[in-house]
């Protein structure tokens, strides 16, 4: 049995299990490649709750992997009204934002004491002109980032606020499984104001499913633990075929 996820910021993602891994560790390099790549990255940066990893208009300076806690990137417009744009989990990549301009178009933000891992921009540069076959992961990674951006934006379109919500915890517990945790306990790390922001809903409406999901016995809440009690309910609530286990 995978354990539960009760306190994210307890949970520290073992290096096989994130996304920065194939970076670390990737096939086909001997074992001086694979140290040299290990002793370039910067391991478990601290941030503190409610501090910025780095803000828009930052100048890029690395890629970052969530090796525990949580990390929220958004947008703000001229008015300062905020739009999240993800929530970084353990084993998550963010800083790919920068790579187009040289400076970050969104700010990231832990939500909770948080350890990073880091790249810096040189030896990223230094480590895909020795090594290409790192450019090529990265290239995968950036594509999986655009890939989850259009599938958000049709969500936000086309589906309904109940299937918004389904459709994210189908995500966060198929995150947690690729991450060998479990994938029917885990914590949303978030504040409701957050995650409605993110969904395209009011906060009372999503209080409002959240209490509807619960009575018809399809998750249950613990704080901000998450249980999922009935999965084939809610793969029917977002219309998807997703099993976890």
């Amino acid at each position: 049995m995978k354990p539960p996820i009760n306190i994210i910021a307890e949970k520290t993602i073992k290096c096989d299990a994130c996304s920065l891994s194939q970076i670390c560790i990737p096939h086909g390099l001997s074992d001086q490649e694979i140290e040299e790549l290990e002793t370039s990255i910067e391991k478990s940066i601290k941030i503190k709750k409610k501090t910025y990893v780095f803000r828009a208009n930052d100048k890029y300076d690395g890629i970052y992997a969530v090796k525990s806690g949580a990390v929220k990137t958004s947008v703000a417009n001229k008015d300062g009204l905020e739009q999240v744009v993800e929530f970084h989990l353990p084993g998550d990549l963010l800083g790919f934002d920068a790579f187009d301009t040289g400076t970050h178009m969104c700010s990231a933000m832990a939500l909770e004491d948080t350890l990073l891992c880091k790249i810096s921009d040189e030896q990223f540069d230094d480590m895909c002109a020795r090594l290409p076959g790192i450019r090529k992961v990265m290239f995968h990674q950036v594509g999986k980032e655009i890939t989850h951006n259009q599938s958000l934006l049709l969500s936000l379109g086309q589906q309904q606020t109940d299937e918004r919500l389904a459709v994210f915890l189908l995500k966060v517990a198929a995150h947690y499984q690729s991450r060998v945790f479990s994938s029917k306990e885990f914590s949303l790390p978030m504040p409701r104001q957050d995650l409605s922001n993110y969904l395209g809903m009011a906060v009372e409406t999503l209080s409002r499913i959240i209490t509807r999901m619960t009575e018809q016995g399809i998750i249950a809440i613990d704080r901000r633990m998450i249980i999922i009690k009935d999965l084939e309910k809610l793969e029917e609530l977002a219309h998807v075929t997703c099993h976890t286990t």
